[in-house]
């Protein structure tokens, strides 16, 4: 089947439904690719004269793989359709504040005019279409005064691949199964069954709020294409750009969040350890993505820093040719199974990966925007906007050994034969 892989901005552009549809549709065409790779070695078995057991062996792993993968893509397809409900169409950040602040102009008009009688509220409906690098990185105001060039900022990535839905409550709660007692056996006619048990144990977190401020004039406020692109491009920007910071390594304490650092299990090589000469940067993906595999779970994504990207790009052999391991994509950026993803979030040598969707981001509010005054904004002719976000983070203790950290350099060398 025909299938394209979408950038991170590819995938952000899509509205909430076909983010949805085209997470289904990867998960059908990788799953078509493995039960591909499993029938070649079937294939070729039998060429061989392989033993009937080994042929055996082969089928039996590729309807267990085909199984696991269809089941996976019903239940991440699933889990997007949650996410978006009671969304409405998918808007941009720009068309989302557009239609926020136009609902409440002639409010703004009476403050401009100082006649502001109580705060101006107005929410915001945040999603994954206009919070992840939807907005323009760049945009150009033009005044009679000249052009207003806003500060460059890192694209969002992260909430594109981790699971993002919604929350009520203050208190996020889900059930953990511990302590498993009893073991299945084989048992002939009217033997004693063996008894099964398991635990269950609620944990919860909490829900953080993360807010910033800023002053205007009342002659921007009279110009709402240029109130829009201060919020959107200014304030909410470096919002989100902080709250991913703690979406990545938050250390849980008074107000932060619980990080993905913070959760995530230290890379080890375990029985890859010492057995790599030569190692590089595909050797720890590649690592990464057994460890996951170990703990049962499915390798999504790695973070890294852009220049690790760019190092693995330009890896070349003694002669000049450029190196592209067999169990990478044609570009490199996904390494069995797991896409690369660059982020300036994420410093030096350091990296985050595995299975992503172990984390899970609930949203209590959206972004809500609050214009009043504030200290001399009535002498100085100024308002104070004041943006506000409530989200929660967690992974079960079950789930966080198929989240691994660690750093290139320590994971090269602990891979590198002696």
């Amino acid at each position: 089947m025909e299938f394209k892989y979408l950038s991170a901005d590819e995938f952000n552009a899509l509205s909430a439904e076909k983010q949805a549809e085209y997470l289904a549709d990867k998960r059908k065409f990788e799953a078509e690719e493995q039960r591909k790779q499993i029938q070649e070695l079937i294939d070729k078995a039998q060429e061989q004269n392989a033993p009937k057991e080994t042929v055996e062996r082969l089928e039996k792993r590729l309807e267990t793989a085909i199984k696991e993968l269809e089941d996976l893509a019903v239940k991440q397809k699933a889990a997007a359709e949650k996410a978006t409900a009671g969304y409405a169409a998918a808007k941009t950040l720009r068309g989302a504040l557009t239609e926020a602040l136009t609902s409440v102009k002639s409010q703004i008009d009476e403050a401009v005019q100082g006649r502001q009688s109580a705060p101006i509220k107005v929410a915001v409906t945040m999603q994954v279409d206009n919070t992840i690098g939807a907005g323009a990185t760049q945009v150009t105001i033009t005044e009679n005064t000249g052009i207003i060039s806003p500060i460059r900022k890192r694209e969002l990535t992260y909430l594109a691949e981790v699971s993002v839905g919604r929350i009520s409550g203050n208190r996020a709660v889900w059930i953990e199964e511990l302590d498993e007692q009893g073991t299945p056996i084989m048992l002939g006619e009217g033997d004693a069954k063996t008894q099964l048990s398991v635990r269950y144990e609620e944990k919860t977190a909490s829900v953080k709020k993360i807010a910033v401020y800023g002053k205007v004039t009342t002659e921007m406020m009279a110009d709402l294409p240029m109130l829009i692109s201060y919020i959107e491009n200014n304030l909410g920007k470096r919002l989100d750009i902080v709250l991913e910071n703690q979406y990545l390594t938050g250390n849980n304490t008074g107000d932060n969040l619980n990080g993905a650092t913070n959760l995530a299990t230290t890379f080890a090589a375990g029985t890859l350890a010492a057995t790599i000469n030569n190692a590089n940067d595909y050797d720890v993906v590649r690592a990464v993505a057994l460890q996951t595999q170990l703990a049962f779970g499915v390798p999504t994504g790695i973070f890294v820093n852009p220049a690790v990207v760019a190092r693995m790009e330009l890896s070349k052999g003694t002669d000049g040719h450029y190196i592209l391991p067999p169990f990478a994509t044609n570009n490199g950026m996904r390494v069995s199974g797991m896409k690369v993803i660059p982020t300036t979030a994420l410093t030096g040598e350091n990296f985050l990966g595995g299975d992503l969707s172990v984390l899970n981001v609930l949203i209590r509010e959206d972004l809500g925007i609050q214009i009043g005054l504030d200290g001399n904004d009535f002498t100085e002719n100024k308002k104070t906007i004041l943006l506000e976000k409530r989200v929660v983070q967690f992974a079960s203790a079950n789930d966080v050994a198929c989240l691994i950290k660690g750093d290139f350099t320590t994971a090269k060398a602990a891979l590198e034969t002696p």
